[in-house]
């Protein structure tokens, strides 16, 4: 198995990072499976649902991104079999585009 520190640096991205991605697929009730394009890696990667949006109610399927919707997201951490997690919601979203420099 391979630690967090070296799965960040094969990934090419650091935790926290804003990143944009592409639905490929629905995972059933569990969320949105996703291509992250900026910057490009190849590795897998996955919003859960409870990341998508800010409510209180979270999304149901039917209220998931269509497949080849673009979205930001924000890179959170790996799960044990090396998948990407990722969260999509605004109110991540606004707190790291607050926090990281303006170039």
């Amino acid at each position: 198995m391979v630690d967090d520190d070296r799965m960040w640096q094969l990934s090419g991205l650091h935790q926290f990072q804003v990143v944009r991605c592409t639905v490929t697929g629905h995972r059933g009730r569990f969320g949105v499976e996703v291509s992250v394009a900026g910057p490009k890696t190849d590795i897998p990667a996955f919003i859960d649902f409870v990341m998508l949006s800010d409510g209180v109610d979270h999304p149901t399927p039917a209220d998931f991104p269509a497949i080849g919707s673009v979205l930001d997201a924000v890179t959170l951490d790996f799960m044990p079999g090396g998948e990407l997690r990722l969260s999509a919601r605004p109110s991540s979203l606004g707190r790291q585009e607050e926090s990281e420099p303006e170039a």
